[in-house]
């Protein structure tokens, strides 16, 4: 995690990075991705009980990935584990291999032909989930991320935005209304 404070007249910025989450990604390891995403909620859960409601807590990321989910897999099936029908059986790929329920669209990990993956293997905290397009690394996707806020200033942070807009409603909230 990276941290950065700036004191002003008002009190401290503060700006939290779980980059760890991007990397982890970066290296179709989910399970990675997801742990420290557990992490960053920890971190945010901290912040909310050492502040008050005059402190803005902003949480979003600057890109999305190629993560995925996908199969049809059962209601309550692991989410990094193999995708499974209602009885439990491994849902299958064309070439009848089970498969993952979460994947990436690309990065380092290919498939293997006629791989019979096992529960073992991706429950490993090392395994890499398959990219269809075989990359060095996995890249960034390109949909709409989400924002979340409590505090100073968060009402203005809802829908769809630009991210140029979520700085405003962070100057404003460190430095006032005369910042603008």
């Amino acid at each position: 995690k990276q941290l950065s404070a700036q004191a002003t007249d008002g009190g401290y910025f503060l700006m939290v990075e779980a980059g760890r989450i991007d990397h982890a990604h970066h290296f179709n390891n989910a399970f990675r991705a997801l742990e420290d995403t557990v992490a960053l909620d920890a971190a945010v859960a901290r912040a909310q009980a050492l502040t008050g409601d005059d402190t803005l807590i902003m949480v979003t990321a600057d890109h999305s990935h190629t993560l995925t989910i996908a199969g049809y897999p059962k209601r309550g099936n692991p989410v990094l584990g193999l995708a499974v029908n209602a009885e439990d059986e491994p849902l299958l790929d064309a070439n009848g291999n089970p498969y993952t329920t979460l994947g990436y669209v690309n990065g380092p990990a290919r498939p293997k032909p006629d791989h019979q993956l096992t529960a073992t293997e991706v429950a490993d905290p090392d395994y890499q989930q398959a990219g269809l397009v075989a990359l060095r690394s996995e890249t960034h996707g390109g949909e709409d991320v989400a924002a979340y806020a409590t505090g100073p200033g968060s009402a203005k942070v809802r829908g769809v935005m630009d991210q140029n807009e979520l700085f405003g409603v962070m100057v404003e909230a460190a430095w006032g209304a005369q910042a603008q």
